[in-house]
């Protein structure tokens, strides 16, 4: 708790872009999973003991949207007008930490990730 105060101390708005960094990062690592539950493994998937049935589909599409919501949201600047003081950086980190984990992925990680080893007989 601390540290969140001392945090704030230094600039409000490098605080909040920090908060919203994290907050969109943990909003994108719930979405992304259930965007391609929807999308590409919605003929394939074999659902678990708990299913929404026919409405898991739209309860995911739901899901999606929200986080797109929250995402321009958290991303928008905090004070108006806007000056360099005052700009929200973090389309700026969100971006560049997407291009960056794309990048790493398409040019060596690829290459040698194989993803966890399943044991469970299907």
């Amino acid at each position: 708790m601390i540290s969140l105060f001392l945090q704030s101390l230094g600039s409000i708005v490098a605080f909040n872009a920090m908060v919203s960094i994290a907050t969109i990062g943990l909003y994108i690592a719930y979405a992304l999973p259930i965007f391609f539950r929807v999308t590409l493994a919605r003929k394939s998937f074999i659902p678990g003991p708990f299913s929404l049935g026919h409405y898991g589909v739209l309860v995911g599409w739901i899901a999606v949207i929200w986080v797109a919501i929250i995402s321009v949201l958290f991303s928008l600047p905090v004070a108006y007008p806007v000056t360099i003081k005052t700009l929200n950086y973090t389309p700026v980190a969100v971006g560049g930490l997407f291009i960056l984990t794309v990048s790493s992925w398409i040019l060596r990680a690829r290459h040698w990730f194989r993803g966890p080893i399943t044991n469970i007989d299907a």
